[in-house]
C-alpha cells in the first residue's frame, strides 16, 4: 500500500503517511478505481467492493471511500521485524475478510470465497521492511506497495497460511494457502483467471474532490431530512441569531429559482408629477372660477334690483368692477398656465372658458338707451348663463376624464407590476381595445382628446411666464413609460447566464428552508439581508423570507417583487481528507456594497460571498454575517455538522427491542430484521415483527448513559445494529422515536417478555421425548388450508400427501443439544427424528448421491433438523436441515417442490413452506378423565382382595371374609380426585386416594383421609412405620387449600400438634401424598401404584404389600392393580388418625402394641383358638404358631397376620 496520488505505479520512495488524513484506496493500475465496504440491498452481507470515482454521487459514497491506514511494527518469534497494515474506514469499520469456508483447494476465482466482512476475520495484511518503515519518531515512510496478503500461524496445528484478496472484473474474493514456517505458503492464482490486490493511498485532494460541494440527496434525501451545524467562534451579545446554529435547516432543490421582476421605468413617478401638476390645476381653475361666479352674481343682481342709468353700459353701472376684474383676472391666469394648449381646439376647457368669456363682455358691453333693470329674460344673460353652465360641465367632465385615465393606466401597469415572476412574452395589456383608448389619452389627438388636448405645453404666457408648467410633457411621460419595454422579466439562476450584472449564475445551488418556520403559513427560507449589521463598515446579515410557487408542483420559485434572487442560494461543501471532521463552508450571494451611507433598494448588483463570523466593536460582540473569500473574516470560525444533543434513552443492558426505520424510503418494510434467506451478517426490512421470533429483536449491548452511546445486537444471529456504539437521543418519548449519530430516525419499541428460554425455536424436553411421537406437517403459505404429510415416496423418498393415514410416525432420538443464540438468555437445539413405518425404523438422509432429494434409510444416520419460528403462529416453522452452530439464519432448509417431493434448498432460497410437528401422547401412566369419582382397587387376580383403610394404615381385606361382620363392600370404595394432571410438560398423572371422614362431605375441599406414604414418619414403641424395612402406606386426616391457582394439601400428621402444607403443584405431583398409576405393557388394564419420595424425585417406589399390610418397595415388589369404577359410596372411618393399636406378627409371636386392658383373641385360619387372654400391658407379645392368624382385639375390627 502506497499514499500518493493517482500514479498507477508505485510512489516514489520516501513517501511519508500523514496520519491526520484519509485516503482512497485504488488498485495498482486503475487510478480511477476506489476500494469500498458494500453494504447491498440482496441479501449478501457486506463486502469488500470496487466502483469507480466517477460513479461516486453522493457524499455518503464519497465518504464510503476514504479510508485511515495505520501501520504498526511486528517482532516474530525468530525475532524478525514486519508490519501491519490496517484500514478502517469513515463509517469505523475496519478491512477485516471473512476466513469462514476458505480453503486451500479453491484454487480458481469461481470456487473462491466472496470477501465478506467480519469483525472476527483477517484483519491486517503483513510486510516487510521493503514495503514500509517507522523510524524513531514515528513517522510512517512508504517505499512501494503491498499485496493485500496475510500471514497467519496456527501454533495448534502447526501450520503457516496465507490469506489474500483477489480480484477479477471488480469482484474481490478470498484466497488461501498453507504450509509450514519452514516452508512459507504462497497464494499464487493463475495470472489469466484472477490477480492478488495490489493496493496504495491516494489523496483525497488528487482530484478536485477538495472541497467536496455537498447535493441536497447529501443534505436532505427525505423531504423531512434536517441537519444542524456548529460554528466553532459563534455569535457574542449579538444584535442578530445566527440562524445557522439555532435552527434545524433542510436543503431544497428547486428545478428553477428565478429573479424578481425589475423596472427601468419612471411611470410611478412619472405617474404621480402629472397627478400633482393636474390636481393642482383643477383645484386653481375651480377656484377662480367659483370667484367669478360670485360677482358676477353680484352684478347681475345689482343690475336687475337697482338698474342702470340711461346711456349707461351694464359693466359700468356695477359697484364691484373693481373685484370683479380681479376675479375674471385670476380665472384667465389659470387657464393660460394650465388648460393653454399651443393650438386652439374644440372640446377643450379652453375653448369653453373662451366661449363664456365672449358671452360675459357682450352682456358687460349691454349699453341702456334709458334709465332700467336689467330684465331677468335678457338674451344676452341666457346666453351667458348657458356659457358659464358649460364651462363647469366642461372642467368637470375633463376632471374626471384625467382622474379615470390615471386609475386606468395605473391598474393596467399594476398588473404587470406586482407579479414577481414576469415571461418573456408577458406585457402590460395595452393592446386591448380599453387600453387603446387609455394609451392614446396620454398624447396629442384628434380634437375631443379629454386629457392630453387640455393641458398647458408650457409656452410662455403673458400672465406668469415664470410659473407656466408643461403639462403636456407629463402626459408624454407617462405614455412613454407605462410600456413592457422598461421591463428586465424574471431569469433562472439556476440555469440562465446573466446578460449583465443584474444576477450571477448559481449552477448546483440550493435553498435552505428552516425547520418548522413559516411566514404568512408559507415556509421560511434563509436569505442574505440587505440591511446592515454594521452599517459603517457595511456588513450584512441573514434574515427569513419567502419563495413564491409559480407552478403547480412547486418546483419553480420566485422571490417577491425587491427581494433578489441570489440571496437565497446556497452552498455547502466540505473538506473530506481531515480525520477530526467535515469542516463545512457555506457558499453563497452579497450584494455590492453601494456609496457610503446608502442604503439598499432597487438594481441589487450580487457577488459571492461566504458566511462569516464578523467581530465588531473592539471583540465586544460578533455577528453573523457574509464576505468574499479573500475577508480575513473567512478563517475565523470552523462550521461543521452538529453532532446531535437531546435526552438520552433509558436503555438498559439486556433490554430488547423492535427496531423500525422512519425512513421514508423504507416506508413499505419498515422494520428492520435477519432472516434465514439473508445470512447471518444482512440487516434487511421487513413488513412486519414478532414477538416469537428473535431474529425480528434487538437486545441492548452496551449502554454508556454518559455519553449516550449504544449497541443493540440481533438477539438470534452475531450481528451489531450498528457498526459500532452509536449516539442516540429521544426524539418523543411518548411515542419511541429516536435519531442517531447517523441522523437516522428510528421507532425503538419495547418486546414483550415471552419468558421462554426456547423463544423462536420448537423445544423437545426430556418428558416429550420419552412420551411423545409425531407427525411432520407442511403448508404452503398461498394456501395455509391445505395440510400435507411427511411420507415414504417411491425409491425411499420423502414426499407430501394430504392423507393423515399414511403420516410417518416421528420420535426424537436424542434430546438435541441446546446451542446458545446471540442473546445468551436463549437456546435452541436441533433433533436427530427415527421414524416407524410398519415394522421398520428409517432415518432421514441428504447425501451426495441424494441430490436435493431428502430421502429415508434404514442406517442410522446423524443428520438434524431444528424448527424455526417465522411468525407468532405457532405451528408454522422453518425446517433447518443440519445446522452448524450459531448458524441459524445461514442453513440449508426443507421445502416441497412443484411435484411434491420434500428437498433440501440452499441456504439463500426462499421457499413458501412452513412446518410443523403434530404431536399424539405414548401414555406411560393412567389419566384418569373424569376424576373425581368413586373407585375400588384391587389385587391382580384375586378382585375380591381389596385396599381399605383400618386405622392409620391402609390395608388389602377381601370382601365378606376378615371385614368385621357389619362390614359391607362400601368399606372398599375410595375417592380418586386429580392432583397434579393437567399440567405443562407433565405425563405422570398424579391422584389423591381418599375416604371420607364425614360421608355428608365428600367435596374435593372438605378434610378426608388421605392415603400416604410414611417415609417421612418416625417409628415409635407403639406405631411402626415400617414392615419388613419397607414403607407402610396410611390414611391421614388432610384438607386441600389454594395458593393462587395451585391446590395445596394441609395433612394432619400422626403425632404432630401442626399441620405439613404440601405444595402439590409446585412439587409437581412428587409428594408423599400423590400417586400415580404406571401402566403395565404386559397386563393390559393393571398397574403398579407409584409413589416417588419428596425427599428422593429420582427413587420411584411401588405399592406391594406384606401380611396383609401396604408397603412400598422396587419395581420387583410392586403388585399389579386393577382401578375399577363404582356406583357405591364411601364408608365414612372418622376413627382411622386416632387409633394407635397395632399388631405386628413376629417369628413364634403375635406383638400386640396399645391394647392394654382389651380381651384378645388369636385363632387360626380353621377357626381354631390359639390364644384368648386380656392384656396386662400396652406391649405385648402373644406366642402363636406359624401361618396366617386371624388378630381380634375388643373394639377393634379384627386383622390377619402372617407368624413365621
Amino acid at each position: 500500500m502506497v499514499a500518493g496520488g493517482l500514479s498507477s505505479t508505485a510512489m516514489a520512495a520516501g513517501k511519508i503517511l500523514d496520519t491526520t488524513k484519509y485516503y482512497h484506496v485504488a488498485l495498482s493500475g486503475d487510478a480511477n478505481s476506489r476500494v469500498i465496504i458494500g453494504h447491498s440491498e440482496d441479501g449478501k452481507r457486506d463486502s469488500v467492493a470496487i466502483v469507480k470515482a466517477d460513479d461516486i454521487k453522493l457524499y455518503e459514497d464519497f465518504n464510503a471511500t476514504l479510508w485511515k491506514p495505520t501501520v504498526e511494527q511486528k517482532v516474530n518469534a525468530a525475532g524478525g521485524v514486519y508490519y501491519e497494515i490496517k484500514l478502517v474506514n469513515k463509517e469505523g469499520q475496519e478491512l477485516s475478510v471473512s476466513k469462514k469456508d476458505v480453503k486451500a483447494s479453491q484454487t480458481s476465482f469461481y470456487k473462491a470465497q466472496y470477501a465478506y466482512i467480519a469483525s472476527d476475520g483477517i484483519g491486517a495484511m503483513t510486510v516487510n521492511s521493503d514495503v514500509v518503515s517507522i523510524d524513531e519518531d514515528g513517522v510512517i515512510t512508504f517505499a512501494k506497495g503491498p499485496d493485500a496478503r496475510t500471514n497467519f500461524y496456527d501454533a495448534t496445528a502447526g501450520k503457516m497460511y496465507q490469506y489474500a484478496l483477489v480480484v477479477k472484473d471488480g469482484a474481490v474474493k478470498v484466497m488461501m494457502a498453507e504450509g509450514t514456517p519452514t516452508d512459507v505458503p504462497e497464494v499464487s492464482p493463475n495470472a489469466a483467471d484472477c490477480k492478488v490486490m495490489s493496493l496504495y493511498l491516494v489523496d483525497a485532494t488528487a482530484n478536485a474532490s477538495k472541497p467536496y460541494s455537498l447535493t441536497v440527496a447529501d443534505l436532505s434525501a427525505d423531504v423531512n431530512d434536517s441537519f444542524e451545524l456548529t460554528f466553532s467562534n459563534d455569535v457574542k451579545n449579538n444584535a442578530f441569531e445566527n440562524p445557522f446554529t439555532a435552527n434545524k435547516l433542510r436543503a431544497v432543490k428547486f428545478d428553477e429559482i428565478y429573479t424578481s421582476a425589475t423596472s427601468t421605468s419612471s411611470f410611478k413617478a412619472d405617474l404621480a408629477a402629472a397627478k400633482k401638476m393636474t390636481d393642482k390645476a383643477f383645484t386653481e381653475l375651480e377656484a377662480a372660477i367659483k370667484a367669478c361666479e360670485g360677482e358676477i352674481k353680484t352684478a347681475i343682481d345689482y343690475a336687475q334690483n337697482n338698474g342702470v342709468p340711461a346711456s349707461t353700459k351694464l359693466g359700468a353701472a356695477i359697484p364691484n368692477t373693481i373685484d370683479l376684474a380681479g376675479a375674471i383676472a385670476d380665472l384667465d391666469r389659470a387657464k393660460q398656465l394650465y388648460f393653454n394648449p399651443t393650438s386652439t381646439t374644440n372640446g377643450t376647457v379652453q375653448d369653453s372658458l373662451n366661449a363664456a368669456n365672449a358671452k360675459l363682455k357682450a352682456l358687460a358691453d349691454t349699453t341702456f338707451t334709458a334709465a332700467g333693470k336689467l330684465p331677468k329674460t335678457s338674451k344676452l344673460l341666457a346666453e351667458y348663463n348657458a356659457s358659464a353652465a358649460q364651462v363647469k360641465s366642461m372642467v368637470a367632465k375633463v376632471k374626471k376624464a384625467t382622474n379615470q385615465a390615471y386609475f386606468d393606466v395605473d391598474s393596467i401597469m399594476n398588473d404587470y407590476m406586482v407579479k414577481p415572476y414576469l415571461a418573456a412574452d408577458e406585457k402590460p395589456k395595452f393592446d386591448t381595445e380599453k387600453g387603446t383608448v387609455v394609451k392614446a389619452l396620454f398624447a396629442t389627438a384628434t380634437d375631443g382628446n379629454l386629457l392630453f388636448d387640455q393641458f398647458q405645453t408650457g409656452a410662455a404666457t403673458t400672465i406668469d411666464a415664470t410659473n407656466s408648467v408643461n403639462i403636456q410633457a407629463l402626459l408624454t411621460a407617462i405614455h412613454t413609460s407605462a410600456s413592457e419595454t422598461n421591463f428586465v422579466t424574471s431569469k433562472n439562476i439556476l440555469s440562465d447566464d446573466p446578460s449583465a450584472s443584474e444576477f450571477l449564475k448559481a449552477e448546483n445551488h440550493y435553498a435552505i428552508a428552516i425547520v418548522d418556520s413559516f411566514i404568512d403559513d408559507k415556509q421560511a427560507y434563509l436569505c442574505v439581508d440587505t440591511n446592515y449589521v454594521a452599517e459603517k463598515e457595511q456588513y450584512f446579515t441573514f434574515r427569513a423570507d419567502t419563495l413564491h410557487a409559480i407552478d403547480a408542483a412547486g418546483k419553480k420559485v420566485v422571490p417577491a417583487l425587491g427581494q433578489h434572487a441570489n440571496m437565497f442560494a446556497f452552498q455547502l461543501t466540505v473538506d473530506p481528507e481531515l480525520i477530526a471532521g467535515d469542516e463545512v463552508t457555506i457558499k453563497t450571494f452579497m450584494p455590492t456594497a453601494t456609496a457610503a451611507g446608502k442604503w439598499y433598494s432597487e438594481g441589487i448588483t450580487p457577488k459571492a460571498a461566504q458566511v462569516v463570523i464578523r467581530t465588531l466593536a473592539s471583540n465586544s460582540h460578533r455577528e453573523v454575517s457574509v464576505a468574499t473569500s479573500d475577508d480575513p473574516a473567512t478563517k475565523n470560525t470552523t462550521i461543521t455538522f452538529k453532532q446531535i444533543e437531546g435526552p438520552k434513552p433509558a436503555f438498559e443492558v439486556g433490554d430488547v427491542y423492535f427496531i423500525k426505520s422512519l425512513k421514508k424510503a423504507d416506508a413499505r418494510k419498515p422494520y428492520q430484521v435477519m432472516t434465514s434467506t439473508t445470512g447471518d451478517n444482512t440487516i434487511v426490512g421487513a413488513a412486519a415483527v414478532y414477538n416469537n421470533v428473535p431474529a425480528t429483536q434487538w437486545i441492548v449491548t452496551a449502554a454508556n448513559k454518559l455519553e449516550g452511546t449504544y449497541q443493540l445486537a440481533n438477539r438470534d444471529a452475531n450481528k451489531d445494529f450498528f457498526g459500532s456504539a452509536t449516539k442516540i437521543i429521544v426524539k418523543d418519548a411518548e411515542n419511541n422515536i429516536y435519531v442517531t449519530a447517523g441522523k437516522d430516525t428510528l421507532e425503538i419499541t419495547a418486546v414483550p417478555d415471552m419468558k421462554d428460554e426456547y423463544l423462536g425455536y420448537k423445544h423437545i424436553n426430556d418428558a416429550d421425548k420419552d412420551h411423545l411421537t409425531f407427525k411432520l406437517t407442511a403448508t404452503n403459505f398461498v394456501n395455509p388450508e391445505a395440510k400435507y404429510y411427511l411420507t415414504m415416496g417411491k425409491d425411499s423418498s420423502v414426499v407430501a400427501t394430504a392423507d393423515a393415514d399414511k403420516a410417518l410416525e416421528l420420535k426424537a432420538k436424542n434430546g438435541g443439544t441446546l446451542v446458545e443464540l446471540n442473546d445468551a438468555n436463549l437456546s435452541a437445539a436441533s433433533y436427530g427424528f427415527e421414524m416407524y413405518l410398519g415394522e421398520d425404523t428409517l432415518y432421514f438422509r441428504n447425501g451426495d448421491a441424494d441430490g436435493n432429494d431428502l430421502m429415508l434409510t434404514k442406517l442410522e444416520t446423524e443428520d438434524v433438523m431444528k424448527l424455526r419460528r417465522v411468525n407468532d403462529n405457532a405451528s408454522q416453522y422453518e425446517l433447518l436441515w443440519n445446522v452448524e452452530e450459531n448458524g441459524n439464519l445461514e442453513s440449508e432448509k426443507i421445502a416441497v417442490d412443484q411435484n411434491g417431493n420434500v428437498v433440501v434448498v440452499a441456504k439463500n432460497e426462499i421457499t413458501n413452506w412452513a412446518f410443523n410437528l403434530e404431536s399424539s401422547v405414548t401414555e406411560s401412566y393412567l389419566n384418569v378423565t373424569d376424576a373425581p369419582k368413586n373407585v375400588t382397587i384391587s389385587l391382580m387376580g384375586d378382585e375380591a382382595s381389596k385396599v381399605t383403610a383400618v386405622k392409620p394404615f391402609a390395608v388389602i381385606k377381601r370382601t365378606g371374609l376378615e371385614l368385621k361382620a357389619a362390614a359391607t363392600d362400601n368399606d372398599f370404595v375410595l375417592g380418586l380426585d386429580t392432583a397434579y394432571v393437567n399440567r405443562p410438560n407433565n405425563y405422570r398423572y398424579a391422584y389423591y386416594i381418599t375416604k371420607p371422614v364425614d360421608t355428608a362431605k365428600v367435596g374435593s375441599f372438605d378434610t378426608k383421609a388421605y392415603m400416604v406414604s410414611y417415609a417421612d414418619s418416625t417409628s415409635n414403641e407403639t406405631v411402626k412405620y415400617t414392615q419388613d424395612g419397607l414403607t407402610r402406606i396410611g390414611f391421614v386426616h388432610a384438607n386441600r387449600v389454594e395458593f393462587g391457582n395451585n391446590d395445596s394439601l394441609a395433612i394432619a400428621k400422626p403425632k404432630a400438634v401442626a399441620k405439613d402444607t404440601i405444595n402439590i403443584a409446585d412439587k409437581k405431583g412428587i409428594t408423599n401424598a400423590t400417586w400415580a398409576f404406571a401402566i403395565d405393557e404386559d397386563n393390559e388394564g393393571y398397574y403398579r401404584i407409584e409413589s416417588i419420595p419428596a425427599a428422593n424425585p429420582t427413587a420411584k417406589t411401588y405399592v406391594s404389600y406384606l401380611n396383609g399390610v401396604l408397603v412400598l418397595g422396587n419395581k420387583g415388589q410392586a403388585q399389579l392393580f386393577a382401578i375399577n369404577d363404582t356406583d357405591m359410596k364411601p364408608t365414612g372411618n372418622e376413627v382411622i388418625s386416632t387409633s394407635d393399636v397395632t399388631v405386628i406378627a413376629a417369628e413364634g409371636s403375635v406383638q400386640i402394641i396399645g391394647a392394654a386392658g382389651k380381651k384378645v383373641v388369636i385363632t387360626n385360619i380353621l377357626g381354631q383358638t390359639v390364644a384368648n387372654t386380656v392384656l396386662s400391658s400396652d406391649n405385648a407379645t402373644i406366642a402363636a404358631p406359624a401361618g396366617v392368624v386371624v388378630v381380634a382385639i375388643e373394639g377393634e375390627e379384627a386383622v390377619k397376620a402372617i407368624v413365621k
